[in-house]
């Protein structure tokens, strides 16, 4: 197995059940650097509408981490079906106000990047 798997191929090796796939979700994004410090700061008072546009969609034990060094953050987040979850939360009004704020600190084209999760201890 010396040659680079495709994600496809990665896939079909996964042996995890469909109920730990579907129910948890991380991503990647890319903060610019000079704006690390307010993007942290913005989040330490997420609006109380968006909270709670949240826990409306779905989402829960959600949890932002970042690498301070490049502006990595890796989000998780868990719900009954995360792909349902996203799509809520994505045509929720106060979703699409919180993404126009947001967008100023990402790196251009940077959106969600989704990881695939291939290992899970309960």
């Amino acid at each position: 197995m010396g040659t680079h798997a495709s994600s496809a191929e990665l896939q079909e090796l996964i042996r995890l059940p469909e109920e730990t796939t579907r129910t948890r979700r991380c991503f990647l994004l890319h903060i610019r650097p000079e704006k690390l410090a307010e993007y942290v700061e913005v989040h330490q008072r997420v609006w109380p509408e968006m909270l709670a546009a949240l826990h409306e969609t779905g989402w829960r034990n959600y949890s932002l981490f970042l690498r301070p060094e490049d502006g990595l953050v890796v989000g998780c987040f868990e719900a009954e079906d995360t792909a349902a979850a996203e799509q809520r939360m994505a045509e929720h009004p106060v979703n699409t106000r919180w993404q126009a704020e947001m967008a100023q600190y990402f790196v251009e084209g940077s959106r969600p990047e989704p990881l695939l999760q291939y290992f899970h201890l309960a």
